[in-house]
C-alpha cells in the first residue's frame, strides 16, 4: 500500500510591505512596490457594489462596471480597444456585493499611460446607449441560461428561499430578468454619478514602480477628482428560519442538486479564523468530511463541499453536492449527519493539523502575481481591516485549536435552522424525502 506523503513544515513567507496614503479629496492610495517584478497591477475600488443598489434597479452596479471598458468620452469602443492593445494593457472592470473594481496590468514602463486611461474610464466614461443595450442583452441571456443549468439554478433558488423578503442577498448580485430588463442607460449614468467618487474609493498599485513617483502620478491625475459618495449602505440580513425542505421540480433530471445551509458570518466576525478552518475541515478541502463521506466512502457524488461567504453584512453558509436521483434522500441524510457530527465533538489533532497545513501551505500561492497581491489589498480597503492582516494571517490560522473549531461549529452550524433545497425530479424524490423526517417539504416549479 502506498502511503500518503507527510506534510513538511511550510516554507517561510512574508506578505510584501505596503503603505497607504490619503489624498485631500479622500482617495486612499495603497502602494506595494515589488522591484523584482516586471509587471504592475492597478486596481481602483469604489463603494459601488450590488449592495448599494435600490432593489428596483438590481443589476445596475454590474452593468455600470461592465460599461466602463467600452469607451470614454474621447474614445469609442473600437478606439478604446485599439488603445489598450497598442499599450499592451489588460483592462477590466467588474463589481461584487461590496465594491466595484476597475483596473489594469501592464509592464512597469506603461504605468502612467495606463493610469491616464483608467482615470479617463472612471471620470469620463462614454456610457453609450448602444453598448448598454448590447451588454444588458448579454446579461439577460446569462441570467436565463443560468436557470437552465441545475447547479446555477440551485444556487439562485437557495438564496431566494433562505433570506427573508427584502434582503438584497436573496437574489443574484447581477440582478433579476425583471430588474435588469427595466434598466436604462440613464439609470447607469445616475448610478455612476452618485457612487463613483473619491471619498469612497481607493487605488491599489502593486509591482514594478518607484513609490514617490507613483504617488505623484496618482496625485496629478486623481487629486482634482471631485464628488462625494454616500458611503456604505447597511442592512441586517434575516432568514426565513426553521428547518424545511424545498424541492425545485425539474422533471427528467437524472441528478439532484443539493444545497443545505443558513446564515453565516460577516467579514468582521471575531470568530473568522476558527470559522474558516471549521468550514474547510467540513467541506473546503478535498479530504474534508463531506467529500470523504459522500464521495470516497459512499460514491454518491463527484464532490461535496461547503463554505462561508462573509460580506460586509452576514453572508450565507452553504453545503452543496450533486448526486444521482436514486440516492437523494440518503445523501441529504448523510450531509445532515455531518453537520450534526461536527457540532458533537472537537476534531482530532491530526485532522485539524492536516487542514491547517493545507491552508497555511497554499497561502503564498495566492500572491504569485502582482494582480494577486493587488487583490489581497482590496479587503483591507473595503472592510477597513488591520494593516497587519496578511502579515499575521498564517499565525492566526496556526493558532486555531480543536476547541476553537468545536466552539465555532456549535455557534455557527445550525442543522435545526437549515434550509434543504433540492433541484431534481420531484416525482421521483418527493415521497421519500417527505417521509424521511428531515423537515417539512414543499415543491416549487423550475421557472
Amino acid at each position: 500500500m502506498t502511503l500518503r506523503p507527510v506534510a513538511t513544515t511550510p516554507r517561510p513567507y512574508r506578505f510584501p510591505d505596503f503603505v497607504r496614503h490619503e489624498l485631500a479629496n479622500g482617495l486612499g492610495v495603497w502602494l506595494v512596490p515589488l522591484p523584482d517584478r516586471e509587471l504592475v497591477s492597478v486596481h481602483l475600488l469604489t463603494d459601488a457594489g450590488a449592495a448599494t443598489e435600490d432593489e428596483a434597479q438590481a443589476g445596475v452596479a454590474a452593468l455600470t462596471a461592465q460599461l466602463l471598458v467600452t469607451g470614454t468620452r474621447r474614445l469609442d469602443a473600437a478606439a478604446f480597444a485599439e488603445t489598450t492593445e497598442r499599450l499592451g494593457i489588460d483592462v477590466g472592470s467588474e463589481s461584487s456585493w461590496d465594491s466595484a473594481r476597475a483596473g489594469f496590468s501592464a509592464l512597469g514602463q506603461h504605468l502612467e499611460a495606463g493610469l491616464d486611461l483608467l482615470v479617463e474610464m472612471l471620470t469620463e466614461p462614454r456610457l453609450d446607449e448602444g453598448e448598454f443595450d448590447r451588454i444588458r442583452g448579454e446579461r439577460l441571456n446569462d441570467i436565463l441560461q443560468a436557470r437552465a443549468e441545475p447547479g446555477r439554478l440551485a444556487d439562485e433558488r437557495f438564496i431566494g428561499e433562505m433570506y427573508a423578503d427584502g434582503v438584497p442577498y436573496g437574489r443574484l448580485s447581477a440582478g433579476t430578468p425583471e430588474t435588469v430588463g427595466s434598466l436604462t442607460v440613464a439609470d447607469v449614468r445616475a448610478f455612476h454619478a452618485s457612487r463613483y467618487a473619491p471619498n469612497v474609493a481607493d487605488i491599489v498599485i502593486a509591482g514594478a514602480f518607484e513609490p514617490d513617483a507613483a504617488l505623484a502620478a496618482v496625485e496629478r491625475r486623481l487629486g482634482s477628482w471631485t464628488g462625494s459618495g454616500p458611503g456604505h449602505r447597511t442592512f441586517e440580513p434575516a432568514s426565513r428560519g426553521g428547518r424545511r425542505i424545498v424541492v425545485v421540480d425539474r422533471p427528467g433530471s437524472v441528478q439532484s442538486e443539493l444545497r443545505v445551509g443558513h446564515l453565516g458570518i460577516d467579514r468582521h466576525d471575531p470568530r473568522y479564523f476558527p470559522a474558516i478552518v471549521m468550514a474547510a475541515l467540513l467541506g473546503g478541502v478535498f479530504g474534508s468530511r463531506l467529500n470523504r463521506r459522500l464521495r470516497e466512502e459512499l460514491g454518491y457524488t463527484y464532490g461535496a463541499r461547503c463554505a462561508l461567504d462573509p460580506r460586509r453584512a452576514v453572508g450565507p453558509f452553504i453545503a452543496s453536492a450533486a448526486v444521482q436521483t436514486e440516492v437523494t434522500t440518503d445523501a441529504v441524510r448523510e450531509l445532515m449527519g455531518q453537520l450534526d457530527g461536527i457540532r458533537e465533538a472537537p476534531p482530532s489533532e491530526d485532522e485539524l493539523a492536516e487542514v491547517k497545513n493545507f491552508l497555511v501551505g497554499v497561502f503564498p500561492l495566492r500572491f504569485e502575481t502582482t494582480a494577486g497581491i493587488a487583490a489581497a489589498i482590496e479587503p483591507l480597503a473595503v472592510y477597513d481591516l488591520d494593516h497587519d492582516w496578511w502579515h499575521a494571517y498564517r499565525n492566526r490560522l496556526e493558532a486555531v485549536t480543536t476547541d476553537d473549531v468545536h466552539a465555532a461549529a456549535r455557534d455557527l452550524v445550525r442543522p435545526d435552522d437549515a434550509l434543504i433545497l433540492v433541484v431534481g425530479d420531484a416525482a421521483k424524490i418527493r415521497d421519500e424525502l417527505g417521509g424521511a423526517g428531515l423537515g417539512s417539504l414543499g415543491v416549487a416549479t423550475e421557472a
